[in-house]
């Protein structure tokens, strides 16, 4: 596996209210977080760090006890509780949220726990995947019929999202998988900075295009010349085939 990621401030915010991390969790098995922080200031930054920190320390070890899935959903608990704990206890991280996508490759099987609109990608031949749902009101009407994906992209409210850690005691998660991970896979993960300003079929072309490293680079690149509104962060994973081994 190829690994590379990369966050970026963009142009128009003053503080990098994403987080991310990849960890090795045991030998044939890994996780990956992207994390877009909200609440204004500093506190969407404490949030995404906590939901990060939070997810890998408790997915490591519930691991030892449970399945995978099992473990992402009593990770991402813990999480919510402890983001919404602290933002009850400081008065100026009051408010404070962020979404969470957890991507776990276990041998040849992938799972997901994802919460708000941070995005995870499988690019496998020539077809995209979306894995994940996005949880924002924009998307429940594109589904509802109420508005075109094209419309949805130019929605002033847009970024408004109905599930996230540190927001409800009882926030939902969408648990994915087991799916199956074939060599050449690439997966990508990445925050709405990206996905706001760069489509699929472009996403598809550069990452296929470049190397994990280069790819974030370029992915960037672009989102930032097209006015980069909002914090943009990626990670790639590339599966090596059997040739490349």
């Amino acid at each position: 596996m190829e690994v590379a990621q990369l966050s970026d401030i963009g142009r128009k915010r003053k503080h990098n209210e994403d987080s991310f991390g990849f960890f090795k969790v045991a030998e044939d098995e890994v996780l990956a977080i992207v994390a877009d922080g909200m609440g204004g200031h500093a506190s969407g930054e404490v949030a995404s760090r906590m939901a990060v920190e939070t997810i890998q320390e408790l997915y490591s070890k519930e691991r030892k006890e449970q399945d995978v899935l099992e473990a992402l959903r009593a990770a991402f608990e813990v999480a919510n509780f402890s983001i919404l704990q602290r933002s009850l206890e400081q008065e100026d991280l009051n408010g404070m949220g962020t979404t969470a996508t957890a991507l776990v490759i276990k041998g040849d099987q992938t799972f997901l726990g994802h919460m708000g609109d941070s995005r995870a990608y499988l690019f496998r031949d020539s077809n995209v995947h979306q894995l994940t749902k996005d949880h924002s009101m924009v998307n429940r009407m594109v589904e509802e019929g109420l508005l075109s994906k094209e419309d949805a992209q130019r929605h002033p409210q847009r970024n408004v999202i109905y599930k996230a850690l540190g927001v409800s005691r009882d926030a939902e998660l969408d648990l994915i998988g087991p799916l199956s991970v074939q060599g050449n896979d690439i997966f990508l993960l990445c925050s709405d900075g990206l996905t706001n300003l760069v489509s699929d079929e472009e996403l598809f072309t550069i990452v296929k295009r470049e190397s994990p490293q280069k790819g974030c680079e370029t992915l960037i690149q672009l989102a930032n010349k097209r006015g980069g509104d909002d914090n943009i962060t990626v990670q790639i994973l590339k599966m090596m085939s059997q040739r490349d081994g």
